[in-house]
């Protein structure tokens, strides 16, 4: 794979008159420190696809996993859901997932703007 990865670089580079790696820069994460951060970013993670449509439970996420309207073996939204119903924590105003995504569609800005990577 690293000499297939090299030489397909080397040939990109030459065709596009470029130089460097193509595959730039190491990976980046940050460090989830708290709850609400947590559920905010799983919020903004599932509106994503906003951009490209309006329905979100037909949407290429795993959106409708956590609302219970499919069921992939894979994923796991049990972590999440916890937040919610009778064991909601007190920092949630909302009851269910879906009422936590839909309320703050416009608030991700406020939320998460100064913990996004750069």
């Amino acid at each position: 794979m690293r000499s297939l990865s090299t030489r397909y670089s080397m040939y990109f580079n030459k065709k596009y008159d470029r130089v460097g790696s193509l595959f730039q820069g190491p990976y980046k994460s940050a460090l989830i420190g708290d709850e609400p951060y947590f559920l905010h970013l799983s919020r903004y993670i599932h509106l994503n696809p906003l951009e490209y449509t309006n329905d979100l439970t037909s949407a290429y996420s795993s959106y409708s996993e956590y609302l219970g309207l499919r069921k992939t073996s894979w994923i796991h939204p049990n972590k999440i859901l916890s937040y919610f119903g009778s064991a909601s924590k007190d920092f949630i105003k909302v009851k269910t997932y879906k009422e936590f995504v839909e309320k703050y569609k416009k608030d991700s800005g406020l939320v998460l703007d100064n913990l996004t990577l750069e």
